[in-house]
């Protein structure tokens, strides 16, 4: 019975964490896009304080997206490759 609810359950962070990649990949795009975007009005903006913590919380962002795939996908991938083994 916990061999069952072990395999439920690996299924289901598997399914999770995929999904977690796929919005922070999705997520990574956009905000490369709105440092684009941004990047002019960095230094001419009208407020350039607001700018500026903008720009301080997308590149918290990218960090926080950054270390959450260097965690997760290695364990993602080995999965991957013991179940195509198998």
């Amino acid at each position: 019975m916990s061999d069952k609810f072990k395999a439920r359950f690996t299924r289901i962070n598997r399914a999770v964490q995929k999904g977690l990649a796929a919005l922070f990949a999705v997520m990574g795009v956009l905000l490369c896009l709105a440092f684009l975007l941004m990047a002019p009005d960095l230094l001419t903006a009208e407020r350039p304080l607001e700018t500026i913590m903008n720009a301080a919380a997308a590149v918290g962002l990218c960090w926080l997206q950054w270390r959450y795939r260097h965690i997760v996908y290695p364990q993602l991938r080995r999965d991957y490759l013991a179940e195509k083994r198998a």
